[in-house]
């Protein structure tokens, strides 16, 4: 009987350590709670900048993030921010920056379809979409970016969340702010 217990007493505690978000095991419900469970990774800058924004704003939001890692979305908003003459240290700290990049990043609708739609900043994007073109969701030209909708399997229950990458290599993989 020991012998049978032995691996289940030792798989336990294992199992207890581990954070099922770190795991990958977690499926947000919203576009909020996408960002609030990415924003738990101290390497996120962007998901942690863009919280505060999405907690004032009331209604459906459709959120761009990079469809990259959390070192590459660094790499890129430092390499952003120097071009503006500042450093990710001051973004990290700087709450009115922070939210700009929010702003120019978060639509006030529940889903992106062709159109013409203006982010929280107020600046105006052309769009356009095509359903499931990949197998895994909508995808929309959103401006110069490319996004696919990770929240699409959750409609008409949540907000978006696109999955962005630039349609040239080596553009911005976010709007710029």
């Amino acid at each position: 009987m020991t012998r049978r217990l032995l691996p289940l007493a030792l798989t336990l505690p294992l199992l207890a350590g581990c954070d099922p978000q770190g795991l990958d095991l977690y499926s947000p419900t919203d576009a909020r709670d996408y960002v609030r469970s990415c924003a738990r990774a101290r390497s996120d800058v962007m998901c942690r900048a863009m919280q505060p924004t999405l907690a004032a704003v009331s209604g459906p939001v459709s959120v761009l993030l990079p469809n990259t890692g959390d070192t590459e979305r660094e790499e890129a908003l430092t390499r952003f921010l120097a071009g503006r003459g500042t450093t990710l240290a001051a973004f990290r700290s700087d709450a009115a920056l922070q939210a700009a990049f929010a702003r120019a990043n978060i639509f006030p609708v529940a889903q992106l379809r062709t159109g013409t739609f203006r982010t929280l900043d107020g600046t105006p994007h052309e769009v356009t979409c095509a359903e499931h073109v990949s197998g895994l969701g909508p995808e929309c030209q959103i401006g110069p970016l490319g996004g696919v909708d990770h929240l699409h399997y959750r409609k008409p229950q949540a907000d978006s969340l696109y999955a962005t990458s630039p349609q040239t290599l080596g553009e911005l993989i976010f709007f710029p702010f």
